[in-house]
């Protein structure tokens, strides 16, 4: 016991072995509860204190001179000696638990802890420990394990996907089937997270209501829809219930997943056979009238329009007689696809009987939205179609209502726009035409515009949003447009969709065109003060801001308060404001600005009568494409050749062009191909508002 305790360096441990007696040290040894040991740097024991009779029995002397680690189960020695041969060389605390040997011969686990007694060289000299008896435990850990080894067998062998969840939701085990229908490599990545989060969004509600009723003691059964990991479509039938510990508490809920999408698919495939029509794989006439009333409900619920076009293709009969109806078959199908690959992804169209087609457009604006609708439909059938070794040029005429503007319900609705479509052959074939009161309600669609305007655009409620322009070349940020947003007070953000008649008001065109341009100088200021590379601002300028003829002065005088060139800004019009009255104020005013410094832009080339006569007796810098000849270019090769032309006349004018409503790369490639400078629209990106411009332009530049 001497040697144990010699070994310390300090003043104080050596004035406390002057203190206290070897009998009273090793007594003290032997009254701890724990079995205390020391041995050699070896692990030669020289001392083991009487507890370990009290533990293990037998008589701890006879363990004296003995290595301990020859009595470990020769199962963990070589774990136990590479452990003590790694604290030995580190000369740091040593503790492992392992089976060692008792007196009776049998062999308990325990837990062996040593702390290392260094000499005057900095060497291992002796090592102090402990001994604990942890067999029970281990025993119990084992036990348990066995346990969960039998339950999770049970589990592997399950067809289904089987969770274990915590009562606060978390998913705490899941069966590998489960994993493996659900495409996920590991728990790993699953476990700890809300079971529900597994699920998409519109399901959450429903998970969690389940998880409440089942953690409160309920058997609760639903169906839902929850992709893999790998986004593969998946239908569930789902049954989630409590578990209870043997006392009868809840600890837990489980959930019980089988896969039903091959029912569900059947169920489907059966669903949509009687509710398409066969020929052209369009909803039919059944589909068409649950559509049109159900988006009537979700219109009166949600305060949206829904529009309702009828179609007919123009002289079908006349295809049928001389081609056959194989010819007339071949017209539809086209048809149906033709309109499919141009309209809306929110639009629905179905066939409702031989040449009869209809179009359902929810959430619509106004009219002249579902006027669009029609032109596109349209459009979409002007590009000849070979029947037969001959080009078959066809036509449609259709007539459209709005709910709730024209009806109160899903019947009227379709009644009056099968109206609208009779007037319209009755005046000649072709086109849209919509069913309306004529004056009176056209009128007082006009004063609701108009007074909504006067009461709701002010200074604090006008949004200037920003467009971004890119040369297609390189990619670069050529400028922005700006475009008229406005807060509603309790509606929000709003479109000038929603105003568009004080823009043919002189006094309300001129004020909403002074807000707009107080605030695009405004940010124009911020922008350059920040310095922020947005290169040319376009502002859009309706004929009723001309009429006062100083149109050109206001904005260079706002301009210049702001301490901005000329140069940054670029003013757009269109055609029918070099047409409308006050033209000549509009050429004085553009002739001011061209002069100052600022290009103008004539926007929706192409649209207008004199498209050609205006690039010769107005300073135009820049034509925009309209949308319209870009959404088709992809579609019809004549359109292609239409653009090609606009974009070659520009160039041999000077003109620069810029092409807009980019949506797709396949539009950017044609334009690029057809030698077009400029482009915006989605593909480039939204209309953002003046805060987000900033951060857009670095994105653009990391990008």
């Amino acid at each position: 016991m001497d040697r144990i305790f010699n070994t310390a360096t300090s003043k104080q441990h050596r004035a406390r072995n002057k203190r206290v007696s070897p009998d009273k040290l090793e007594h003290i040894l032997n009254s701890i509860p724990h079995v205390i040991w020391s041995s050699g740097p070896n692990g030669q024991l020289d001392f083991v204190s009487n507890q370990w009779t009290t533990s293990f029995g037998g008589d701890p002397t006879e363990m004296i001179g003995d290595g301990w680690i020859n009595a470990v189960h020769p199962e963990d020695r070589d774990d136990a000696v590479a452990s003590w041969m790694m604290a030995l060389e580190k000369k740091s605390l040593y503790q492992n638990e392992f089976r060692l040997k008792m007196p009776s011969g049998e062999y308990r686990w325990v837990l062996i802890k040593a702390k290392p007694e260094l000499g005057r060289d900095g060497q291992v000299q002796h090592w102090l420990g402990t001994c604990t008896d942890v067999h029970d435990r281990i025993a119990a850990q084992r036990a348990l394990a066995e346990k969960e080894r039998l339950h999770r067998s049970v589990l592997e062998a399950s067809a289904d996907c089987i969770k274990i969840l915590s009562l606060d939701g978390r998913l705490q085990l899941m069966n590998r089937p489960g994993l493996q229908l659900m495409e996920v490599p590991d728990f790993s990545v699953l476990s700890g997270s809300f079971w529900w989060d597994m699920w998409p969004t519109a399901m959450r509600a429903t998970v969690k209501a389940a998880f409440r009723d089942a953690s409160a003691g309920e058997t609760v059964r639903f169906s839902g829809y929850c992709p893999t990991a790998s986004a593969k479509p998946k239908w569930w039938d789902v049954v989630v219930t409590s578990i209870r510990d043997e006392d009868g508490a809840i600890t837990g809920v489980l959930s019980i997943s089988r896969d039903s999408t091959a029912d569900r698919e059947k169920s489907d495939e059966l669903r949509w056979a009687s509710e398409h029509d066969a020929l052209t794989a369009l909803p039919n006439r059944r589909a068409f009238h649950n559509r049109l009333r159900a988006a009537v409900l979700r219109s009166m619920q949600n305060g949206t329009k829904v529009g309702l076009l009828l179609i007919d293709i123009d002289h079908f009969k006349h295809v049928n007689d001389t081609l056959g109806h194989a010819a007339g078959d071949t017209l539809l199908k086209e048809f149906s696809r033709r309109l499919k690959h141009s309209l809306r992804s929110t639009d629905f169209i179905c066939r409702i009987g031989g040449d009869e087609f209809a179009i359902i457009a929810e959430e619509i604006g106004s009219s002249s939205d579902l006027l669009m609708v029609g032109e596109t439909a349209s459009m979409a059938f002007r590009a000849p179609l070979r029947l037969q070794g001959r080009a078959l040029c066809a036509g449609a005429s259709s007539g459209g209502a709005i709910f709730p503007d024209d009806a109160d319900c899903a019947n009227d609705l379709f009644k009056l726009a099968d109206t609208a479509l009779y007037a319209l052959k009755a005046e000649g074939r072709g086109g849209t035409k919509l069913f309306h009161s004529y004056m009176r309600e056209e009128a007082q669609r006009a004063a609701s515009q108009l007074n909504l305007a006067r009461l709701a655009v002010t200074d604090a409620s006008v949004r200037p949003h920003y467009q971004p322009k890119i040369r297609l070349s390189t990619g670069e940020i050529a400028g922005f447009e700006a475009l008229l947003r406005w807060e509603h007070p309790t509606q929000g953000l709003q479109l000038p969709e929603t105003i568009e008649e004080a823009f043919k008001d002189y006094e309300l065109a001129s004020k909403i065109g002074s807000l707009m341009h107080a605030k695009v100088m405004s940010d124009l200021h911020s922008w350059r003060r920040c310095d922020v590379n947005f290169g040319r601002i376009s502002i859009n300028a309706s004929p009723a801001e001309f009429l006062r003829d100083d149109y050109a002065e206001r904005l260079l005088e706002t301009l210049a308060t702001r301490g901005l060139p000329p140069t940054c800004l670029e003013i757009e019009i269109t055609e029918h404001v070099l047409m409308a009255q006050g033209s000549k104020y509009v050429s004085r005013a553009l002739a001011a600005l061209k002069n100052a410094g600022i290009t103008i832009a004539l926007d929706d080339f192409g649209t207008g009568h004199s498209s050609l006569s205006h690039l010769r007796d107005f300073p135009v810098d820049v034509v925009k494409i309209d949308k319209s000849f870009v959404k088709q270019m992809t579609l019809d090769p004549q359109i292609v050749a239409i653009v090609t032309a606009v974009i070659n006349l520009a160039k041999s004018l000077q003109i620069e062009s810029v092409a807009e409503g980019v949506e797709t790369k396949d539009q950017a490639d044609l334009l690029l191909a057809a030698g077009c400078g400029l482009a915006q629209g989605f593909l480039i990106g939204p209309a953002i508002s003046s805060d987000s411009i900033t951060t857009w332009i670095a994105g653009r530049a990391a990008a």
